[in-house]
């Protein structure tokens, strides 16, 4: 017998282009990264979220605590049934289309959801990344900022051309693995290279 629930979700969800895949992986692994050691907290990307009969499925949304066990979770997360409210959310625009959707309906319904902190990313193809951010539980709308504190978090958002950069509470940057090995080969060549200068 064919779920016919779970098919209308799927139709609701379109496929996304390679740039904003890129983007959004981009950002969840800088959020991962930050929220690694802390018990309880998940990230979870392109998940349904439904909260009085509405439903979207933010690119990237963060539960600090309570999140349910992924294993239990199907294509819906339903707030507060299975679990709070995430304390924050990201969208990733790639279009004018996506970016009215970002600062519109998905505004409101996150505000109505509770979530605390909400960035949106604008990543138009072949333009420098511009961010928005508000506050939806107090009703503060996304407005364009230079960078984003997301107090829930403790993380400020940048924007650095094209790509987005994230800073913790002391101010130093978080990396994904991947950067963070990538800057440890170029020192350790650097190293060498002024080793061999002199000789050693």
């Amino acid at each position: 017998m064919m779920n016919t629930s779970v098919l209308e979700v799927l139709e609701e969800k379109m496929p996304e282009s390679p740039w904003h895949n890129w983007m959004v992986r981009s950002v969840e692994e800088l959020l991962e990264e930050h929220l690694r050691k802390r018990q309880g907290a998940a990230v979870f990307r392109d998940l349904f979220f439904e909260h009085r009969g509405k439903r979207f499925a933010p690119d990237l949304a963060a539960v600090l605590q309570g999140a349910p066990p992924m294993e239990r979770l199907g294509l819906v997360y339903h707030v507060p049934e299975d679990g709070p409210s995430p304390d924050a959310i990201v969208e990733v625009a790639v279009s004018a289309k996506a970016l009215g959707e970002a600062l519109g309906e998905k505004a409101r319904f996150y505000g109505e959801m509770g979530v605390k902190d909400y960035l949106v990313v604008e990543a138009f193809v072949g333009e420098a990344i511009q961010l928005w951010a508000g506050k939806p539980i107090s009703g503060e709308r996304p407005k364009p900022v230079k960078e984003a504190f997301l107090d829930s978090l403790g993380i400020t958002v940048r924007a650095d051309g094209k790509r987005v950069r994230m800073f913790d509470l002391e101010g130093n940057e978080i990396l994904s693995l991947h950067e963070a090995l990538a800057r440890l080969e170029r020192k350790v060549a650097d190293l060498e290279r002024r080793l061999q200068e002199r000789g050693l």
